[in-house]
């Protein structure tokens, strides 16, 4: 529920802290929300921007790698054998109505500053 988060660089540092070297991070989404709860940015973005605004707080974070980004848009080849349209179908999060978005980082196996 990255569109909540009301202190999201915080919440993106911790998790880095968490994980092992080449540990990954997927931070998935849709268009969905409660617009009442959602922050104001991501209300009044679009999915373009959205996907900007995460990909911001994994660049918030030194030592993440470079996102990428993943789209899976309505009317698209959802025929997709790859792990993770078969995991979305699986928890029922893909119902080929709605974009889905991930933004996929890892944390870098060495230091960003030497030492």
């Amino acid at each position: 529920s990255v569109q909540y988060l009301q202190q999201p660089e915080k919440v993106f540092a911790e998790v880095f802290r968490l994980l092992k070297p080449g540990g990954v991070f997927i931070v998935s989404f849709s268009n969905r929300m409660f617009y009442e709860k959602a922050i104001s940015a991501w209300r009044e973005g679009t999915a373009y921007s959205r996907v900007q605004l995460v990909v911001q707080y994994f660049q918030s974070v030194e030592g993440f790698t470079e996102a990428e980004v993943v789209r899976k848009l309505p009317g698209t080849n959802n025929d997709d054998k790859s792990p993770l349209v078969w995991i979305m179908k699986l928890f029922g999060l893909f119902s080929g109505s709605d974009p889905f978005y991930a933004v996929i980082a890892y944390r870098n196996f060495k230091p960003i500053h030497g030492d």
